[in-house]
């Protein structure tokens, strides 16, 4: 649980993101909307660009998660 509480944002369509499964961190990224709107670009860009096939980033990312004990 975050210690900063989520705004209640309306994001774009989640379902079509790279990041649909982040959405409560954007949410409390939301308190400084401009950070919020580059970090969501950042990220679509990283995780749909490239040459890096989608699943193995995607397994990356898991990875990650488990490295660090995050739900992300």
């Amino acid at each position: 649980m975050s210690r900063i509480p989520p705004r209640k944002i309306d994001l774009p369509n989640e379902a079509e993101l790279a990041f649909a499964s982040m959405g409560t961190l954007f949410r409390t990224m939301a308190h400084r909307s401009d950070i919020m709107q580059k970090s969501m670009e950042l990220l679509q860009v990283v995780m749909r660009g490239g040459t890096v096939e989608p699943r193995l980033k995607e397994l990356l990312e898991i990875r990650v998660s488990q490295v660090n004990h995050c739900f992300y």
